[in-house]
């Protein structure tokens, strides 16, 4: 009887130092092995005030769906060779002023239509506006026939990049950049945490004199089961450096942004035995004044928005 409670006892232990015990949060990709993940991203943002010295309101409302194929690189050492290729690139855009639709695109799976004020300007399966459908349709044939090569260190932070295709390769650097949250590239306990910076160069159509910075902090917050596996749930929580920032857009508008208020937060699921992210989500708002002079004309304008991401390992 003694003997049968001590192995009861034994069992429960390991059980519980298993569901407290530490993760190698470490992100490996196995060579000549592809990795397909469903992402969506959608994203809402609204400016009012004033542009050029007329008043207005923007809304723009947009989504994009794909399949991101991430295949293992023969590399020697700690870090991991990827190749990142889409498929199943859709995008749709909805632009209103005020109470008025614009603008609405949709592109994807052969298929583009765009209307403007509500009217058809471009429909490929009625061929309306035939000469100009081949700029847009390439333009996705490009990014789904296109390859990004990266090297990443064991927590995904990008060491080297390059594309086959120069035409594509600032979209697809940006899409790569935000695929998964940073790791800590080591073995964490349960409640440990982890810091990142990302800077970004360009806020909308200004090019900004110093980029801005985004702060975000990881923390592995528990061990959770799903589909009889153990994952590491970990925590994101983002937050946008409140300096003052100047840029300029090809037009030669010098703009000044500021009341600059952005956060985030998100939760993703890691598989620590296969080195791979199964699932995650995340959702930010950014809101900041803009203001701006041409030609003796003032821009004036408060901007915010909403977006969120999420990815599926697919089986």
């Amino acid at each position: 009887m003694r003997h049968g409670l001590f192995i009861l006892f034994l069992l429960a232990f390991s059980a519980a130092a298993a569901e407290n015990g530490p993760a190698n949060l470490q992100l490996r990709f196995p060579q000549n092995e592809t990795l397909r993940y469903t992402w969506t991203m959608k994203s809402l943002s609204q400016t009012s005030g004033r542009e050029m010295g007329k008043p207005f309101t923007l809304t723009k409302n947009s989504e994009v769906a794909m399949l991101l194929l991430l295949k293992g690189l023969p590399l020697k050492g700690v870090n991991a060779g990827v190749s990142l290729r889409l498929q199943d690139y859709a995008y749709s855009e909805k632009d209103s002023i005020g109470p008025d639709v614009t603008a609405e695109l949709t592109a994807g799976k052969g298929h583009i239509k765009y209307l403007e004020n509500g009217k058809v300007v471009l429909d490929s399966e009625n061929d309306i506006g035939s000469d100009k459908l081949p700029e847009f349709q390439q333009h996705i044939k490009d990014l789904e026939s296109s390859e990004m090569r990266a090297v990443l260190d064991p927590a995904g932070r990008q060491i080297e990049m390059k594309s086959d295709n120069a035409l594509t390769e600032d979209s697809l650097k940006k899409m790569a950049r935000g695929i998964f949250p940073i790791l800590a590239g080591k073995e964490v306990k349960v409640g440990e945490s982890w810091e990142d910076n990302f800077e970004m160069p360009e806020l909308g159509d200004f090019k900004l004199a110093r980029p801005a910075l985004v702060r975000s902090k990881m923390t592995f917050v528990k061990w959770v089961e799903k589909d009889h596996t153990p994952l590491a749930e970990i925590e994101v929580v983002s937050a946008w450096e409140k300096k003052v920032l100047k840029g300029e857009n090809d037009k030669g508008l010098l703009v000044e942004f500021s009341e600059i208020n952005g956060h985030g937060i998100g939760t993703c699921h890691f598989d620590p035995a296969q080195g791979r992210f199964v699932d995650g989500d995340m959702a930010t708002e950014t809101k900041y004044r803009l203001d701006g002079e041409l030609n003796g004309e003032t821009t004036g304008l408060d901007v915010s928005s909403k977006t969120s991401f999420a990815f599926t390992l697919k089986k």
